[in-house]
């Protein structure tokens, strides 16, 4: 049996789901996962950017899952995220801080980053303009 996945990517919008947020989906076992049929509810999820293996610790938590993926996510829009791209990056690091390297935590931001401004061209940080206002 090879090592269990995650993947992180963007959420993918549409009827079920209707908020921008960074998905992480935990592969629970190789065999459903690596299938047709999982990555095509891989693919139906989120729009995948980069993915690593999970530490020892990781895999424990997966043996007790009766689902082939567990996704969390982390909504853009809401509080307290409030929009900002930067704190959802951070936000999404920290939560990997037990179980992965900084060099793979800044690697991860930033395929999400390049990813998200890809096909959010005109995307600011949220507070930005009010800023420069203040010390024209």
């Amino acid at each position: 049996m090879g090592k269990l996945k995650v993947y992180y990517g963007w959420a993918k919008l549409g009827k079920i789901r209707k908020k921008r947020a960074i998905s992480v989906m935990f592969e629970n076992e190789w065999h459903g996962c690596r299938s047709e049929r999982g990555q095509r509810i891989l693919r139906a999820a989120q729009e995948t950017v980069i993915e690593r293996y999970q530490d020892a610790e990781e895999e424990k938590a997966a043996k007790d899952c009766n689902r082939i993926f567990t996704e969390y996510s982390l909504f853009l829009d809401e509080k307290p995220i409030n929009g900002s791209l930067n704190k959802i990056l951070q936000m999404n690091s920290d939560a990997d801080k037990k179980h992965v390297s900084k060099e793979m935590r800044d690697e991860i931001a930033e395929a999400l980053r390049k990813a998200f401004m890809q096909t959010n061209r005109k995307y600011r940080e949220p507070g930005w303009q009010q800023l420069k206002l203040n010390f024209e």
